[in-house]
């Protein structure tokens, strides 16, 4: 059975194929235009070679009648196609094959009536013969494999039976018969043509299903996670098929909190309030995404961030601690600068065991994370402010990381709603 992205692909798919149909004629009569433009300037340039070969003088009025009707009819279907649709599917695919027909017999159609002009196999000598090839080809705008192969077998059907017909027609030139295997030949090609083009067309389907349900489940993943979520992880996600499920898996959390931000915020404006935010948390959410972590929530003087789901990778602690310093770093750097106003931010960063899953109604769903370690890394950030520290991560996350400067040990950290105290380092 269909998923429900393969059944949206098919109704936008069908809608494509319909502005396809009108397409395929509008260029049919820009094609047929041309060549009525070609055998008016032939028939002026070469008058008298077409009357040595042509019984009748009215060969050039004949086939510039033809390409005439043919150029209306076309320009009739390129409009009448957007109509189509509205009578059912099963009335829009009978015709669309009623077309196909009737446009794979136009080279035949006029091929019949040269024979009434011309001498025995010479029609199909004529040009007009590669116009089997040209509606075939165009049948591939159609993208339907069963459309382009029936255009492909009637071609050459119609030209095999044009050929018996033409040489059972005695001629003084040359044994019709012995040249019949040639006909068969081209026969073959028509078929052949119409296989191929119908390969193309479900390569092209393909390609094109793939390409929907890859946007399509980038775009779930973009609305599950918000835009606080790096290219390069919604890229991961979608290579392996990811399923954000719910489970308990081992994750690293960070809090980020600005230090007074409501005293800041005191005499401000609106504009100001969120010029200031946008300022800080876009760097932050940069380089957050940079070391593969997923900012999972934003408040009004923090974040909270994710490092190792919904995806692992090879060492989350150290990825969260790496992104914690250059966070700092570049906060010190604007800073001093003056790009904003004097900016203090607090770092908690703890591992361990979370349960995460889909939060929500089917209409808005939220990543979530929850468990103890969640509240143990809220907390930490809170005991900066205790410690007059900046950064500081749990014992957990510290024995996971190699740091560059050895850090300041605190034994004996209560945590309200963990039993034990906990040691906790201070890496700023």
């Amino acid at each position: 059975m269909k998923n429900t992205n393969e059944k949206i692909f098919e109704e936008i798919f069908t809608e494509e194929i319909i502005s396809n149909e009108s397409f395929r004629s509008k260029v049919l009569a820009g094609i047929i235009g041309f060549l009525i433009i070609v055998v008016l300037l032939l028939s002026i340039a070469f008058a008298k070679h077409f009357k040595d070969v042509s019984q009748y003088s009215i060969t050039i009025e004949i086939t510039l009648l033809i390409l005439a009707v043919i150029f209306v009819r076309a320009i009739f279907v390129s409009r009448a196609a957007k109509k189509w649709n509205k009578y059912g599917v099963k009335a829009f695919i009978l015709i669309r094959y009623i077309n196909a027909f009737t446009e794979i017999s136009i080279p035949s159609v006029v091929l019949i009536i040269y024979s009434f002009n011309l001498p025995s196999m010479y029609p199909l000598f004529t040009p007009v013969s590669l116009l089997y090839f040209l509606i075939i080809m165009l049948s591939a705008l159609e993208l339907d494999f069963k459309l382009c192969l029936f255009s492909g077998t009637m071609a050459a059907l119609q030209y095999i039976i044009i050929a018996l017909y033409l040489t059972s027609k005695p001629s003084e030139v040359f044994d019709s018969l012995s040249i019949f295997p040639l006909h068969i030949g081209t026969a073959a090609l028509l078929f052949i043509s119409g296989h191929t083009a119908g390969l193309i067309t479900v390569h092209i389907k393909r390609g094109l299903l793939k390409y929907y349900k890859a946007q399509s489940e980038r775009n779930e993943i973009q609305k599950l996670f918000g835009q606080q979520i790096s290219r390069e992880i919604v890229d991961e996600l979608v290579e392996n098929h990811y399923e954000v499920q719910s489970r308990t898996r081992f994750a690293v959390i960070m809090f980020i909190d600005i230090r007074n931000f409501s005293i800041f915020a005191q005499n401000k404006s609106p504009e100001e309030i969120i010029s200031y935010q946008n300022n800080v948390f876009s760097f932050m959410i940069e380089i957050i995404n940079k070391h593969k972590g997923i900012v999972n929530q934003i408040m009004g003087d923090g974040l909270m961030a994710i490092f190792g789901a919904p995806i692992e990778h090879k060492n989350d602690c150290q990825s969260a601690v790496n992104a914690s310093l250059e966070i700092y770093k570049e906060l010190k750097r604007r800073n001093e600068k003056g790009l904003l106003p004097e900016t203090i931010i607090r770092i908690g960063i703890n591992a361990g065991e979370v349960v995460t899953g889909n939060v929500g109604t089917s209409e808005r769903k939220q990543y979530s994370v929850t468990g103890q370690p969640v509240i143990i890394a809220a907390r930490l950030e809170q005991i900066n402010k205790e410690l007059n520290s900046v950064i500081l991560i749990s014992d957990e996350v510290y024995k996971r990381v190699v740091l560059e400067n050895e850090p300041i040990n605190h034994d004996d950290i209560a945590i309200k709603g963990v039993p034990n105290p906990i040691t906790v380092y201070q890496i700023v």
